[in-house]
């Protein structure tokens, strides 16, 4: 936690999690987010569309090898085996400035549930249980629990 978010009487911190809630047709159908800094939004995105978009489990999802990019600095870092090195060629033939973050292991977690399967194949079959949660494998501490 930087000085920014240092805690002080009567002050609120810059940014630590973020909470978000995604409906489908009016409907309820994921609660996710987490801590991670400057990658909060990054940690957050990534794991809605690998559920949305990638078809993968709320557990996949969150689990998954992330990239990210915030403008200052100007380059795009990941995880381990996020992209292919075929891809992170390309992106530095595009000039990009591309690597592997050397403080990968300390990228923020995320925690979420998802309504009705454990993924969207398994809500649109119907037969996922009502409450699906997953913790992200980075984390120390902490499990997903539904009742």
């Amino acid at each position: 936690m930087g000085q920014a978010n240092a805690i002080a009487p009567g002050k609120t911190p810059l940014s630590l999690t973020s909470p978000t809630i995604v409906t489908k047709d009016g409907k309820l159908f994921m609660v996710i987010g987490g801590p991670g800094g400057a990658r909060i939004i990054t940690i957050t995105l990534e794991a809605i569309l690998n559920v949305i978009d990638h078809g993968m489990t709320i557990s996949e999802a969150i689990d998954a090898p992330r990239i990210h990019h915030q403008w200052l600095p100007d380059k795009v870092v990941m995880e381990p085996f996020a992209l292919s090195r075929d891809t992170q060629r390309r992106l530095a033939d595009m000039g990009h400035d591309v690597g592997i973050d050397p403080d990968w292991t300390i990228w923020g977690q995320a925690a979420g549930i998802l309504i009705g399967g454990d993924s969207v194949g398994s809500i649109e079959a119907g037969t996922g249980a009502p409450l699906n949660g997953a913790m992200d494998v980075r984390s120390l501490t902490g499990r997903a629990v539904s009742y």
